[in-house]
């Protein structure tokens, strides 16, 4: 048994190590400097998100002017059928 949780550990502990080697990041010097790191790892982050939700919405837009378009064409041949079965009738 104690083979197998060895390996295990082994195993484990392979598979959390990554490719790259993990820098450590620097300590500050003083809490401003600190501070504007921490301000400005927000600020990526946040314009990351901003990109990913801009690119989002304009898919969404596509995706409904698609739609929009889809029904419109819909009532365009309801009403061609209806007045078919009108004419015909």
């Amino acid at each position: 048994m104690n083979w197998m949780q060895l390996a295990l550990q082994l195993t484990r502990a392979a598979m959390s190590i990554g490719d790259e080697p993990q820098r450590q990041p620097e300590t500050p010097r003083d809490l401003g400097e600190a501070l504007a790191q921490q301000f400005a790892l927000i600020d990526r982050n946040i314009e990351a998100v901003a990109r990913m939700v801009n690119a989002q919405n304009q898919r969404l837009e596509r995706e409904l002017k698609r739609q929009k378009i889809w029904n419109y064409v819909l009532t365009a041949g309801l009403v061609i059928a209806i007045t078919v079965a009108l004419v015909r009738a």
